[in-house]
């Protein structure tokens, strides 16, 4: 399993929108004040030399006042250059010079030539009574007009900075709002997103998330998201698997339990047709064994030699009729039958010859036999052989047609091949295999291979079908033999 996300972590992703909204209410607002207190410095600032020159002008305005007032009580009599009033102006000028607020940088150097004009020893005191009123002035006259533009450039800046100030009070708000409204849209964007996905994972549609946004607060849950997401889908993929596997078996059992049940009737259709078949061999044996004493009886009479090897031929056939009608008599129909040495030649000939004579014009027998002397069960492989012969013709029917039989030998097997060129075995025999009282006969009783099956396997040997090079049925029986070297 993926790696589980802290409680704490998913609580500071969670809070992640809510802590940047703070910090930048924060900010704002702290610039804000910050602005404010840069305004209220500024003007404060401002008004400081303002209010030192100020002074100034007040000390200079004084000392003419006070030389005014000397060159008119003067006016008609001579100067002292020690009169204490003139000596406070000279102290009033030293200490606008002490002070040093001018704005005029050429201020000092003024009031300076005006205290001189007012030391002793005064040459003319009229004249420089008048010298330094006039420089005392020029003085005011100048640091007025500089005081006026700086009173009238610090209201500018006044009405410039409350301008700025209630511009930044109004759009800061705004501002605020606005980017409080774009982080609130992107956190829920993220959490339409998320919502989104769990969505999904409710629907069982486990869709990992390509390249999530690094900048998405919920960047970390995408990660984990995409590692439920891998293991959602590999149990996913164990349990269908698991699922079919189950099917799987539910199915096979289910085929074996069918199957199970038919073999269960056909035992039962088996059985009831053995005690039938039981019934029947009691009552045919008495009159076949009435008809092979008369046809031995004619074998000897005949002197066509021809028609005695078909009537040999009749008797052999009855003498293994009767056999058979002894074994179901003797309710023992799994006893195996005894090898004896034949003739290949003999055994299938015989049988392909007696055939014959019941095939109707339009279909041709053909046989191609490797002669040899084995040891195998005669009658069991004479029945095989008939009723494979049987089984064509009844294909066949009223077409023309041929039949051909194929036996070759080895040192342990006796292979007999019967093919035609019929119509051939239907696809759903060849897929579902020999079944008994299964027919694709519109008068068949599903028991004509089913009966070659059961003798081939009571001997040891092997029935396959097939279809032959030439359209129609191909018959392959393997019976077990032993060739007298090898007995």
């Amino acid at each position: 399993m993926g790696r589980s996300t802290p409680p704490f972590a998913a609580s500071k992703t969670l809070l992640q929108p809510l802590r940047l909204s703070v910090l930048l209410a924060t900010i704002v607002l702290i610039l804000s004040l910050g602005f404010l207190a840069y305004t209220a410095w500024r003007s404060a600032n401002s008004l400081h030399p303002l209010e030192e020159t100020g002074h100034q002008i007040y000390m200079l305005q004084q000392a003419d006042l006070a030389i005014t007032k000397i060159l008119a009580s003067t006016f008609d009599h001579d100067i002292s250059p020690d009169d204490p009033a003139i000596a406070k102006v000279r102290d009033t000028l030293n200490e606008v010079l002490q002070d040093g607020g001018n704005l005029d940088p050429t201020t000092p150097k003024k009031v300076a030539l005006a205290q001189q004009y007012l030391t002793a020893p005064m040459a003319q005191p009229r004249i420089d009574l008048v010298q330094a009123l006039s420089l005392t002035r020029q003085v005011v006259a100048l640091e007025s007009g500089l005081q006026h533009a700086a009173i009238k450039d610090a209201r500018s800046s006044a009405q410039t900075e409350f301008t700025v100030a209630a511009s930044a009070l109004v759009i800061t708000p705004f501002a605020f709002i606005i980017l409080m409204f774009w982080i609130n849209k992107r956190s829920f964007q993220s959490i339409k997103r998320l919502s989104a996905l769990l969505n999904t994972v409710g629907t069982s549609q486990f869709t990992e998330v390509k390249s999530p946004p690094q900048n998405d607060p919920f960047a970390l849950f995408y990660t984990h998201y995409n590692e439920m997401v891998r293991r959602l889908n590999d149990l996913a993929a164990e349990a269908q698997n698991h699922t079919d596997n189950l099917e799987g078996q539910i199915r096979t059992a289910s085929e074996t339990l069918l199957r199970q049940q038919a073999e269960l009737e056909n035992g039962a259709k088996l059985a009831a047709i053995g005690e039938f078949s039981a019934r029947l061999a009691h009552e045919l044996r008495n009159p076949i064994s009435g008809i092979s004493a008369a046809l031995h009886n004619m074998e000897v009479e005949l002197s066509d030699p021809e028609q005695q090897e078909r009537v040999t031929l009749i008797t052999e056939e009855l003498d293994r009729v009767t056999r058979l009608l002894n074994s179901l008599l003797a309710h023992a129909p799994h006893d195996h039958e005894v090898p004896v040495e034949t003739s290949t030649q003999r055994l299938f000939g015989d049988i392909l010859r007696l055939f014959a004579y019941r095939l109707p014009d339009s279909i041709t027998l053909t046989s191609e036999i490797h002669d040899a002397t084995v040891s195998l069960p005669r009658d069991t492989t004479r029945q095989i052989l008939l009723n494979l012969l049987k089984n064509s013709a009844e294909a066949i029917a009223d077409q023309n047609a041929t039949i051909s039989v194929t036996v070759t030998t080895t040192d342990d097997t006796v292979t007999l091949i019967v093919t035609d060129t019929g119509p051939g075995y239907p696809d759903a025999l060849l897929e579902s295999g020999i079944r008994p009282f299964r027919t694709y006969k519109p008068s068949g009783t599903g028991l004509g291979l089913s009966v070659v099956q059961r003798m081939v396997e009571a001997i040891g040997g092997e029935i396959y079908i097939d279809r032959a090079q030439q359209g129609g049925a191909l018959t392959k029986v393997i019976i077990p033999a032993h060739t007298p070297a090898n007995k």
